[in-house]
């Protein structure tokens, strides 16, 4: 019974292991007593299960915790950003950066922040200071998005210039967001002071998470 609760045990180590493909640049250090891997000249992490591909210049990471890196690029499916330092949590889906962030998804474009925390299972981000994109055109103090349902809040101070109208949109209140909605076939965003109850809620709820974490 031992035995096969042994051979259960490296079995699912084994699968988790498995779980992520690890390509360092250059030495791969394991340290016996923490459990900790670090890749001082850095690599590139695939989380399998995630459909993530980290590539970072330093990475230290334990399996099936937590990966840190700098200077780390991010690929998924959904979104792509990068951050001068990252820490990925698998099993939660979760990632924080900070030191600058890069941001690109389906509607918003190179897209820049102080700092950020992206919750990858729920496709949702929350970007803060100094937040500003190329297309479309916007700033804000904070920003989340939806970014598969294609829905984003801007809490002020923010501007945004809607491509429509050619008119930029502002507003100084951070207790009255700008509603952006993106439609999924043309990519045309539509623009409100009025914000769904719902999508408030949902969405300024992942702010509190994030702060939260900090």
């Amino acid at each position: 019974m031992k035995r096969a609760l042994l051979l259960l045990a490296v079995l699912l180590a084994a699968a988790k292991f498995a779980a992520l493909s690890i390509e360092p640049y250059g030495d791969s250090v394991y340290d016996l007593a923490s459990g900790v891997t670090t890749l001082p000249q850095g690599g590139v992490i695939h989380d399998n299960e995630n459909g993530i591909s980290i590539d970072a210049s330093y990475v230290e990471y334990k399996e099936g915790e937590y990966i840190k890196a700098k200077q780390a690029k991010v690929d998924t499916e959904d979104v792509q950003f990068a951050a001068a330092e990252l820490e990925y949590y698998p099993e939660a889906e979760r990632a924080a950066m900070a030191g600058g962030v890069n941001f690109t998804s389906t509607d918003i474009k190179k897209m820049h922040a102080e700092r950020g925390w992206i919750y990858l299972k729920d496709g949702v981000a929350v970007l803060a200071g100094d937040v500003a994109a190329a297309e479309p055109q916007l700033s804000a103090a904070l920003l989340v998005a939806d970014y598969k349902q294609g829905e984003v809040l801007l809490v002020a101070p923010y501007a945004f210039k809607d491509p429509k109208l050619g008119v930029t949109l502002s507003g100084k209140n951070p207790k009255k967001p700008l509603y952006l909605k993106f439609d999924a076939k043309t990519g045309a965003v539509s623009a409100s002071s009025k914000v769904p109850a719902a999508v408030g809620e949902r969405l300024l709820a992942y702010v509190d998470k994030a702060q939260s974490a900090k």
